[in-house]
């Protein structure tokens, strides 16, 4: 399995923080969400821009055409916290739920987070990890512009956030990708 993880509210000092994870079961399904995602960027104009600069219109059509495939059904995963700034546990946290409620029968996961550059961070990740019985068989960083489907976990990321911040143009479209089963809050 792979899981791609991106957070959104650290800028907040612990006020508000949201952690999406984007799972899929092998590097076949993993292969083909990165080129459906492409191809959804390129249509939608989303691009490979940062959800928090991308016009709420674009994110309208990328989401709902995120909802037309079928592979990503069940596979989109995110928490939202609150005065908190343990931030490494509440990503931890987010990854082992999602895992959990993802995973079939045996499985080995590599973990995928949007901005771990560090090793000390990617051991630290790895340990609490093992702690939670996660069995992964890496955690690495990546950089959002390498990956349509880190990118895809930084729309989830954000998308949450305008969720809980109540902004309008999420309203229908959070409760149709809920009650469709492509979203599951943690």
């Amino acid at each position: 399995m792979y899981c791609y993880v991106d957070e959104s509210g650290q800028h907040t000092e612990g006020d508000v923080f949201s952690v999406a994870a984007v799972i899929v079961n092998t590097v076949e399904a993993r292969d083909k969400a990165e080129r459906i995602l492409l191809k959804v960027e390129g249509k939608t104009g989303k691009g490979s821009t940062k959800w928090a600069k991308t016009y709420y219109l674009k994110k309208v059509q990328y989401l709902q055409a995120i909802a037309t495939i079928t592979e990503l059904k069940g596979c989109l995963f995110y928490s939202i916290y609150t005065d908190t700034q343990d931030y490494v546990s509440l990503t931890v946290d987010t990854i082992a739920q999602a895992v959990r409620q993802h995973a079939i029968d045996k499985y080995k996961v590599t973990v995928v987070i949007d901005g771990l550059s560090k090793r000390v961070e990617q051991q630290q990740i790895a340990k609490r990890l093992k702690q939670e019985g996660v069995a992964y068989k890496k955690v690495r960083g990546a950089k959002d512009e390498n990956s349509a489907c880190i990118r895809l976990a930084d729309a989830i990321a954000g998308f949450s956030w305008d969720v809980y911040k109540d902004k309008p143009y999420t309203h229908n479209l959070h409760s149709d990708l809920q009650r469709r089963k492509f979203l599951i809050q943690l």
